[in-house]
């Protein structure tokens, strides 16, 4: 006689990667990091703790690992217009999005959190806005020895960041040209 196992019709591999990483970001928001525990984790993705151990040892490298699909997504996102104004507009609506979604409150709440969880962003990570400068440096539309790309990059995250969480604000197409005009007004040639 056939036993059906007690865990028949779970997900596997990445998908039950991606509904503990995803029950993590939820954790985050709700609870912040001092909050969130593996037991929780574990009962909200609907997996054995043992599950979550397996794979991230640590509550601290499950919170990265959260953290970093998180930045994944957003920096997959990036596309390429054909100029920098309109690279850094889409850019400013896929940061926009992801920070009104909750990986993007998870990560603004875990940004602020003390002790802050180690993230070592995948080198990986940084190919899509190396490639967004790289593009618009062989325009003639950056000079990346003079404008560093980590700065512009961190400015356009930080105005919209105090435009969604401290002005309570949305990020219109307005208020997003006037970004990209200040912008370019200082690393343009």
């Amino acid at each position: 006689m056939h036993t059906k196992r007690r865990d028949a019709g779970r997900p596997r591999g990445r998908s039950i990667e991606q509904a503990i990483l995803s029950a993590t970001l939820d954790l985050l928001v709700e609870s912040g990091v001092e909050g969130l525990s593996v037991a929780r984790v574990a009962e909200r993705s609907s997996v054995n703790k043992t599950t979550v151990y397996r794979r991230w040892p640590t509550r601290e490298r499950l919170v990265a690992a959260a953290l970093e699909a998180a930045l994944r997504e957003m920096s997959d996102a990036l596309a390429d217009t054909g100029s920098l104004r309109g690279d850094l507009l889409h850019l400013i609506g896929v940061v926009a999005a992801r920070m009104d979604a909750v990986s993007g409150r998870a990560l603004a709440l875990a940004a602020i959190a003390e002790p802050m969880p180690m993230l070592v962003p995948d080198p990986a990570l940084r190919a899509q806005p190396e490639a967004l400068v790289a593009r618009a440096a062989a325009r003639g539309e950056w000079d990346p020895q003079r404008h560093p790309p980590e700065l512009v990059l961190n400015m356009i995250t930080g105005a919209v960041m105090h435009r969604l969480y401290l002005e309570r604000l949305p990020v219109t197409d307005e208020w997003s040209s006037a970004l990209v005009a200040v912008i370019l007004g200082g690393v343009g040639r």
